[in-house]
């Protein structure tokens, strides 16, 4: 069994040192003395990868003495995922410990080691047999190295044409467009992703919500978030404590999101206790998932046709939490494709309003193109 493979916390953690309120003593934990917990309750379990020189107990002592929220769902801490002899071995074990508790309907938050590690968490859905969405926090796009601007062996770039191809869309929230070269940019524009500035996400946070609303993996690059915000070297500009912790309770807050990870993460106290935060957050945003996708005649749904010039743009929001669908340009995303919620892309009520005023939304057209 590949859960095998993860070490045990330290023993140290009782159930004495947290109030029955913390997160500590509600959460299951995989113990010396006890082994794995049983999963069979479980809905989210994290598990942390260890490399040299980033020690994940600080991280615990802060996320263990959170307080829990009002939350009907068992989480689990199933312990450390020491780096193999081989890198091979390190990414075997992560995409098969990862596939195991997503077909156990446990979503896995996979912890550490760096952002290559996306493609391993995205490998795992070749035995699930699923087209994927991908979405990267991260304020640049990993096409290259210090020396090469492509290289073939960068994650992104096995992400995106490495057999078998299951990525249906990808989107990067958070680039910086000093950290980017405009060739990377129009690579992203021909393959019909969706990319967002920095800048665009603080002045409106909501603008993300379709993106993770659709997204089946989420990785965080903790470089995004701003050095000062961790006491640590980094990028000057970036997320602050506050946005971060919003963005993964939008993650978490997807219905279809099944496996999230956070990675390159400083080994100071202060990115132990928001990464403690983030994943609490996380937490919060899968207590309130609504599973809802709009279906023909649905009393549920209110349905908008919006015709310009020749064609007619197809528009539904939700009465129950006020979300926005629209129907996708061309027939090829319109048909079954082996990825669930099918037919229909996320949007914002902004794309309603870009309808009725005459202009086709760019997710619209970024969906016809990709059907071309």
């Amino acid at each position: 069994m590949s859960l095998s493979y993860l070490q045990p916390v330290d023993e140290a953690f009782t159930l004495d040192d947290y109030k029955p309120q913390q997160v500590g003593f509600q959460l299951h934990k995989h113990l010396p003395s006890l082994g794995l917990p049983d999963l069979t309750d479980v809905k989210i379990a994290f598990f942390c990868i260890e490399t040299e020189g980033q020690s994940f107990y600080r991280f615990r002592q802060h996320l263990y003495s959170l307080f829990m929220g009002n939350w009907n769902f068992a989480i689990a801490d199933l312990g450390n995922l020491p780096l193999g002899e081989t890198d091979d071995d390190t990414h075997f074990a992560i995409k098969e410990i990862v596939a195991e508790l997503i077909k156990q309907d446990v979503i896995p938050v996979v912890l550490g080691g760096s952002q290559d590690f996306t493609y391993f968490l995205y490998r795992a859905f070749d035995s699930l047999e699923q087209m994927v969405n991908v979405v990267c926090v991260d304020a640049k796009f990993d096409f290259g190295d210090t020396e090469e601007l492509f290289v073939e062996s960068s994650y992104m770039s096995k992400l995106i044409s490495e057999p078998p191809v299951n990525l249906l869309d990808f989107t990067n929230l958070g680039y910086q467009s000093y950290y980017v070269a405009q060739e990377e940019l129009d690579l992203l524009e021909k393959m019909c992703f969706e990319v967002h500035r920095l800048g665009n996400i603080v002045n409106d946070l909501k603008i993300i919500e379709p993106a993770m609303r659709d997204a089946d993996i989420v990785s965080v690059d903790m470089t995004c978030v701003q050095a000062k915000d961790m006491l640590t070297e980094g990028n000057v500009n970036g997320f602050n404590s506050r946005e971060i912790c919003a963005i993964t309770r939008y993650a978490g807050i997807s219905s279809n999101v099944q496996v999230a990870g956070i990675f390159d993460i400083p080994n100071t106290d202060l990115a132990s206790q928001l990464l403690a935060e983030m994943l609490w957050y996380f937490y919060e945003g899968f207590n309130f998932r609504i599973k809802e996708l709009p279906v023909i005649n649905d009393e549920n749904y209110t349905k908008y046709i919006v015709p310009i010039e020749d064609i007619q743009i197809e528009f539904f929001k939700s009465t129950q939490t006020e979300r926005w669908w629209m129907k996708p340009g061309g027939d090829k995303y319109s048909g079954p494709q082996n990825h669930i919620p099918s037919g229909l892309i996320p949007c914002l009520p902004q794309d309603y309003e870009e309808a009725i005023s005459g202009t086709i939304p760019e997710r619209w057209w970024r969906s016809y193109r990709k059907s071309v």
